[in-house]
């Protein structure tokens, strides 16, 4: 008797979440499209109905990375800048804590290279965005040194991009080790400016 076709309005979202798991627990190398439809239990051109390639499903799993870390920065509160800035960083490098082998993914350029799927470099551009509009506002309120947005924000992203990655590869130790080691790196790039307690009287 023939096996009756398959049919599964979330066979895309599955693949998805299969992915995913797999990623995290082994890493990019360990997703092939084959393998994930014969765990799903369908066939493989099932599959690339909906996902061209390997490289088009690794980067919907970096994409759904960049929108998460984006909804998480936006998440922080920017009533107090200098706080802001400090928290951004907090929340960017607990991210990569948390998802290391899609932070990896995210970051790594060397399976999804920018400029190869315009989707990924606008959600990587939207996350991006968030530290950009932390770091002007601090910036034109005298948290930073007067120097252009663009350098300021590549010093405040190379800090936490560091930061992330050194954590994550084990050369500097985490959160749950030490908890005030991203905080205290993290303010380095505000020693000299305006403190809270300076603004907070201006405005009164």
């Amino acid at each position: 008797m023939a096996k009756p076709a398959y049919h599964h309005g979330d066979l895309q979202l599955q693949a998805h979440l299969l992915a995913l798991d797999t990623l995290r627990t082994h890493g990019d190398t360990a997703i092939s499209l084959r393998a994930l439809a014969k765990q799903l239990g369908v066939s493989a051109p099932a599959l690339y109905r909906h996902f061209s390639d390997r490289e088009t499903l690794l980067a919907e799993l970096a994409i759904g990375g960049f929108e998460s870390l984006r909804d998480r920065l936006e998440a922080v509160n920017q009533e107090v800048p200098r706080t802001a800035l400090i928290e951004i960083g907090l929340v960017y490098v607990a991210f990569a804590q948390e998802e290391p082998n899609l932070y990896r993914l995210m970051f790594g350029g060397r399976v999804l290279p920018k400029g190869a799927h315009p989707r990924l470099d606008a959600a990587g551009k939207g996350a991006f965005q968030v530290l950009e509009n932390t770091v002007a506002r601090a910036r034109d309120l005298g948290y930073l040194k007067p120097s252009p947005v663009s350098l300021m924000t590549a010093a405040a992203w190379s800090l936490v991009h560091g930061l992330s990655q050194l954590t994550i590869d084990g050369h500097l130790p985490g959160a749950k080790a030490e908890p005030m080691l991203t905080e205290g790196v993290l303010s380095l790039l505000l020693d000299g400016s305006r403190s809270n307690e300076q603004q907070q009287s201006q405005q009164d």
